[in-house]
């Protein structure tokens, strides 16, 4: 999977958008291409060959001495308008550095190249999702990771019709489309495994509460601790309230854990970068991984293999779970028939390396 999109693609999505948003109308003359090359810091040679893949699909024609403009469309019962996927991540400045929204923008973007769709990209979190609605009346949408308190906005959208599937949140009663990945059952997956090494006191940081994926991971950490027969005592869990970093109060929390009388021997983390602070935070204490705690996270960025020790880790298919988001919603948008209400989870992995180890005097084989 490629991991950085050509500049000339990159221009070519500029000017899909702007026709989209109707900024650049039918029969209207786009910005001139050097204009474009400024606007952007490349040259007008890649700005050339971005504008000669729009004049060959039909989307734009040059006019010599005049400029180049958007292609009038003739009415025709034997071609079929190319459709317009709007992608909505809660933000889009660097979706090539999340580990997260990444792989589904390059599934997202390789179906467009094969299904020869418009794909357009635009930030919103869910109180923006009515705007882009009526900003792109015959778009389809694909919404990421909405909070918990979007289903009311997702649930009237439906109800009026709009063709959308939802990314990487769900809720099990959902009338829509959701593809998420089984984080319930990832989450028991990490504390079986930790179970299976001997530990009793594992602690969970969760990330933020209205996020429906670190709901259901808290869901599954407390059943497999059920399951394995393991009081979980109040204040193993350590509410982070971000996705991103802890707070001072969660920090101090989780410190205490670590350094009492009878520590905690582990931790699951609900997300990769909650777990890059709790490393610094267990170095700051002048403790080791997996010596004195072992640690899973959630996500596998390819950073996660390099980190000393190189992180265990519950991994999400990402690239997959973008690939079955765009084929629902192309098939929604297809037949107004479709089957949508469905909620789809993909399977994870737990993919072992060294920041676990055997619970203090324990001798079982780690497996």
């Amino acid at each position: 999977m490629p991991v950085s999109e050509p500049r000339y693609q990159r221009i070519q999505r500029h000017i899909e958008q702007l026709i989209a948003q109707r900024k650049v109308r039918e029969g209207e003359r786009i910005p001139s291409e050097r204009a474009i090359a400024r606007q952007f810091g490349v040259s007008q040679m890649t700005v050339n060959r971005a504008i000669q893949e729009l004049v060959r699909a039909g989307v734009l024609v040059r006019r010599v001495g005049s400029g180049t403009y958007v292609q009038h469309r003739k009415p025709s019962t034997h071609t079929v308008a190319r459709p317009t996927v709007v992608m909505v991540p809660p933000f889009a400045d660097h979706l090539e550095e999340d580990t997260y929204l990444r792989w589904p923008f390059h599934a997202f973007r390789d179906r467009a190249s094969a299904n020869g769709f418009a794909l357009v990209v635009e930030a919103a979190h869910y109180d923006g999702y009515e705007h882009l609605v009526q900003a792109y009346p015959d778009a389809g949408f694909l919404f990421l990771i909405p909070d918990e308190q979007g289903y009311d906005t997702l649930y009237r959208l439906f109800a009026r019709g709009v063709p959308f599937v939802v990314l990487g949140a769900s809720w099990k009663e959902a009338p829509f489309a959701c593809v998420d990945s089984d984080n319930i059952g990832g989450a028991r997956m990490a504390v079986s495994y930790l179970f299976r090494l001997g530990h009793r006191r594992i602690a969970y940081v969760n990330g933020k509460d209205s996020a429906t994926n670190c709901r259901d991971r808290l869901h599954g950490y407390l059943q497999a601790m059920d399951e394995h027969g393991i009081p979980v005592e109040d204040d193993w869990v350590v509410r982070a309230r971000s996705n991103w970093q802890m707070d001072e109060a969660s920090r101090r929390h989780l410190t205490s854990l670590l350094l009492r009388r009878e520590p905690i021997t582990a931790i699951f983390c609900a997300g990769y970068y909650l777990t890059l602070d709790v490393l610094g935070l267990i170095r700051t204490l002048r403790l080791r991984v997996p010596q004195d705690v072992s640690i899973v996270s959630f996500d596998d960025p390819p950073s996660a293999a390099h980190l000393q020790p190189p992180l265990t880790v519950v991994r999400q298919p990402l690239y997959r779970m973008g690939e079955r988001a765009i084929e629902r919603l192309l098939s929604t948008m297809r037949s107004s028939t479709e089957e949508q209400s469905s909620v789809e989870y993909l399977p994870v992995e737990l993919v072992v390396r060294d920041s676990c180890d055997h619970a203090a005097g324990e001798t079982h084989t780690k497996s």
